[in-house]
């Protein structure tokens, strides 16, 4: 009987074996299946079999194996990667990975999808240079480790990364203020998700993004208002695509006006969600005006403004708002213009704050 059943298995082509093994990790197939006979160790050495893995969950011990045994076998047939822990108290795997290992990302040839977990941000210089080489990436999730970050900190984001020649997604949460002043070149990236920048950066790395059509980010100031407002009108329609569609922002320290110097230039947005907190963004007039003359093809809203008590005004240091504000700009955000478009305020109150909520979603109560 054993017989029979092994010469079964034997008559399987090798893409059936292919498909079976790529639903298992590379360390589970080489314990259980390597050495068992000439044919599995043939297809698994075989250059058309292709490896997905994630090392976050191993401990010291593993990940010392799997690099030392499993990883040099497999290392330009991966196609997923995903390397790093989120405690990094424990250990932290990706220094290990790239500095006492000093494994070579750019031998992982066939990569699509590379996932790095709390890293340093000196290690993020040796990803950038690594990556050009790979240029068969299309998915990228990077985070700093908070650990390694202070007030003054950078990450300074090159051409090397974001220019992949089939990268379409990216997602980089650095924990520290992101840098895009070397993008000098034009990206096919069609989903960004960015924590965090200031609002000049983004703008510049939205010139040379004309095919997003996503972008989820955290906003936080702005350097040299005067001259991003002479330089933002009508630069981000000429050079931006009309792809972007999606807009998802969280805003900090930046004034009502700025955004809406921003807004009106991304005249093909369908959808926006934002986080504000500072009571000026109540302005129910400004926003009104904002969607009738430039956001006119957006449907799905999704607004909220958080406050903290006492009400601080923005541009008076120390100066109280009245707090009757936001229940009357509530009201004015239940007016017919916002019901004609399908639009609904809420307004939430608790000890410390109040939220001020204007969606597509929103039930009145």
């Amino acid at each position: 009987m054993e017989k029979y059943n092994h010469s079964k298995i034997e008559t399987f082509s090798d893409e059936v074996f292919f498909e079976i093994f790529d639903r298992l990790s590379p360390s589970d197939l080489y314990k259980t299946f390597y050495g068992l006979n000439i044919r599995f160790n043939t297809i698994l050495n075989d250059s058309r079999m292709r490896f997905r893995d994630n090392l976050s969950s191993l401990n010291p011990k593993q990940f010392h194996s799997y690099v030392q045994n499993i990883l040099p076998q497999i290392i330009d047939r991966l196609i997923s990667f995903t390397f790093g822990t989120y405690d990094t108290d424990e250990y932290q795997q990706v220094n290990l990975f790239l500095n006492k290992y000093s494994i070579d990302l750019s031998l992982f040839k066939h990569l699509r999808t590379l996932v790095i977990i709390k890293m340093t941000i000196a290690d993020v210089s040796i990803v950038q240079s690594a990556l050009v080489h790979l240029i068969h990436l299309v998915n990228i999730r990077f985070s700093v480790d908070s650990n390694d970050v202070d007030t003054t900190s950078f990450v300074h984001i090159g051409n090397e990364l974001l220019t992949g020649p089939k990268l379409k997604r990216v997602k980089m949460d650095m924990c520290a203020r992101t840098t895009f002043e070397h993008i000098t070149k034009l990206s096919n990236i069609e989903q960004l998700s960015i924590v965090w920048c200031q609002m000049q950066e983004l703008t510049h790395l939205l010139q040379y993004s004309p095919c997003l059509s996503t972008l989820k980010a955290t906003i936080c100031g702005i350097n040299d208002a005067d001259l991003w407002t002479q330089t933002i009108r009508g630069s981000l329609n000429t050079k931006c695509s009309l792809r972007l569609n999606s807009l998802k922002l969280v805003i900090d320290s930046i004034r009502f006006d700025y955004l809406l110097l921003l807004l009106h230039e991304l005249k093909q947005l369908r959808s926006l969600w934002l986080l504000l907190n500072h009571h000026e963004y109540m302005d129910a007039e400004k926003w009104e005006n904002l969607f009738q003359t430039s956001l006119i093809q957006l449907d799905q809203l999704d607004l909220t403004i958080a406050l903290t008590k006492p009400f601080l005004s923005v541009n008076t240091p120390g100066q109280l708002v009245m707090l009757s504000t936001p229940h009357i700009a509530c009201t004015k955000f239940n007016s017919k213009f916002w019901f004609n478009r399908g639009w609904r305020a809420k307004l939430d109150e608790y000890d410390h704050c109040v939220r001020l909520t204007v969606s597509n979603h929103t039930v009145l109560i």
